[in-house]
């Protein structure tokens, strides 16, 4: 997508806790941060005030009709028409600063917005005036209502008042988080301190102090990865660690279905041979049916879960399809589908532990996609690391 500033879009977005919403959004422009992450700053009209969205969290997106807003609907504005407007400079059109006055001009330098403004005549829905200088066209005002626009002729004069926003009821606080809270995964304890309105993240066994508690997470999440697959890539380790949408030091469900989600969206399907490597599939930007399923258990391997490949087909000896395996001891949502092994040796001679494996296929977790034939069983299961390379 090519956010065009001064556009609006239709998306859906992924915040950081792994709620997914659909949104409205006006572009007022765009930055890219360290590590080439990609960043929308956007007047939302669900939460009604600017915001800034990262791209990768974006699901889908298209454009959306109507004109955008200059600002949010609860600013105070004295609305008035202006006829002599070449000689009018843009901040005598607003009652906001002349600063934001021209930060929005620089995206549409021929439209000015005012917001609220009165009802239209016609009622119903709040309005919006929007002042439209056009060359040589004169000046118009329309008002923006749920129904649409209804255009007002040239010299008509607006007298009356917004009225007073209704404003909802105001969300209780949540509860203090503690001064010190201790947590321990992949074998480490991760220590946070908060004081000051400061948060302060501490992996003792490791001599890690950082304010930055992604820093903390990876430097007891990375050793071990990087020992597991023999490299280090860190484009590859990053989007990983991005996975942990909401922050937690760990990777839940449906963090892993955003994930696959974005992944099947991204990454395009293509037959090839041999398997590839997850930094391979990456930098080829797709591959096949086991590319995909390593590419998962690269993330998996990474968050201390236990990946495995499984080839499934309809005998032993046919091309079939492969997905990623995870090995589970604890519960898991309601209505997943899952393989109970009672006793199984990988293909490199590695036994199994008996339990239960959890599919994740594409977009799939925790299910079968159509790729998947009526009547086809597991066959074959492979160490992910060990598949590299391999026609499968």
């Amino acid at each position: 997508m090519n956010w065009e500033p001064g556009k609006r879009y239709r998306i859906t977005y992924s915040s950081e806790s792994g709620e997914t919403s659909e949104r409205t959004i006006d572009v007022l422009g765009t930055s890219r941060a360290y590590g080439d992450r990609f960043y929308i700053r956007a007047f939302c009209n669900l939460r009604g005030e600017e915001r800034t969205f990262r791209a990768d969290r974006i699901i889908s997106s298209e454009p959306a009709a109507g004109l955008p807003r200059a600002y949010p609907a609860s600013a105070p504005v004295t609305a008035r028409l202006v006829t002599n407007y070449a000689s009018e400079p843009a901040s005598k059109l607003f009652s906001k600063p002349a600063s934001q006055a021209a930060a929005y001009a620089e995206f549409c330098p021929t439209t000015v917005r005012t917001s609220p403004a009165p009802r239209a005549h016609r009622g119903g829905g709040a309005a919006v005036l929007v002042l439209v200088l056009g060359a040589g066209a004169g000046l118009f005002a329309y008002f923006q209502e749920s129904t649409g626009y209804t255009r007002v002729p040239s010299g008509t004069a607006f007298t009356s008042t917004p009225p007073a926003a209704v404003q909802p009821a105001p969300k209780p606080s949540p509860p203090p988080k503690p001064a010190l809270e201790e947590v321990t995964f992949g074998g480490y304890l991760l220590r946070t301190v908060r004081s000051g309105g400061k948060e302060r993240f501490e992996v003792p066994e490791l001599g890690i102090v950082t304010g930055n508690k992604a820093e903390a997470v990876s430097a007891i999440r990375l050793p071990r990865f990087v020992k597991a697959m023999g490299f280090f890539d860190p484009d590859l380790a990053g989007r990983y660690l991005d996975a942990d949408l909401n922050g937690s030091g760990r990777l839940s469900f449906d963090e892993l279905k955003v994930f696959q989600e974005r992944t099947y969206r991204n990454f395009r399907y293509e037959a090839n041979e041999p398997a590839l490597r997850p930094d391979e599939f990456m930098t080829a930007g797709g591959g096949d049916c086991e590319d995909f399923a390593l590419y998962t258990a690269g993330l998996l391997r990474y968050w201390g879960w236990e990946p495995y490949i499984g080839l499934l087909a309809g005998s032993e000896y046919e091309i079939g399809h492969v997905v990623c395996l995870s090995y589970e001891e604890g519960s898991f949502p309601d209505g997943f589908t899952y393989f109970d092994i009672k006793a199984w040796t990988t293909e490199d001679g590695s036994p199994l532990r008996p339990g239960t494996y959890v599919p994740i296929d594409y977009s799939h977790v925790g299910s079968l996609s159509n790729a998947v034939k009526k009547g086809w069983k597991l066959r074959s299961i492979y160490t992910p690391e060990k598949a590299w390379g391999l026609d499968m």
